[in-house]
Order: C-alpha cells, then sequence, then structure tokens
C-alpha cells in the first residue's frame, strides 16, 4: 500500500498481472494491474499531493488480508470530477485482499 499510494512507484509491484480489484462507487472494477494503475492510482496521484499513509490496522490469515488506513493529501488536481480545493482531506480506506503465490489476486 505505501509504494502504490504514498510513494508512486507505478509498479504496483505486488499486484498480480491478472487480477480482479474492486473500487469505491466513481472508480469501479480493475481486471489488470494495469487498469488498476490507470484508473485508480494514476488519478489518485493528480489529485492529490503531498500524499500520507496512516495505517489503523493489518490483519491476515491464510492467504487472505485486510487493512484499515487513512490517506491524507492536498487535494491540488481534479479527483473523480471534483476540481481542486487546495484543502488537505483524508479519505478513508478499508482493503482485503486475497494472496497467491505472493501476490494479489483479489
Amino acid at each position: 500500500l505505501q509504494e502504490d499510494y504514498v510513494l508512486d512507484r507505478g509498479a504496483a509491484r505486488w499486484w498480480a498481472e491478472s487480477m480482479v480489484w474492486y473500487g469505491p462507487g466513481g472508480v469501479g472494477t480493475a481486471h489488470s494491474r494495469s487498469d488498476y494503475y490507470a484508473h485508480w492510482l494514476k488519478p489518485l496521484h493528480a489529485g492529490f499531493s503531498n500524499l500520507t499513509m496512516a495505517t489503523d490496522l493489518v490483519v491476515c490469515e491464510g492467504k487472505y488480508c485486510g487493512a484499515h488506513f487513512y490517506l491524507h493529501g492536498v487535494h491540488t488536481g481534479e479527483w473523480l470530477g471534483e476540481a481542486a480545493t487546495g484543502r488537505k482531506v483524508p479519505i478513508r480506506c478499508g482493503a482485503h485482499a486475497r494472496i497467491e503465490g505472493g501476490k494479489i489476486v483479489q
């Protein structure tokens, strides 16, 4: 999460090439690592600068993991059709993952 959301490495390297990611309303579902980058990560980084992440909880059992965290950033670009406000905003996130072969597949 840190690499994708805060550091913007652009690789989404922990995701399998053939994966499914269920995004929030207004974003939709990604069916590949490149879709996930193009429709979630790239717009996120275009809409917000100075992103930080505060993780509240990470729990894993077997091949399943869940996390709750907040992203904080300055709204400096368009995000989901909303023009930049210049305000620092929190984005509350919940993530659930199924891991196969060391990669997130869903």
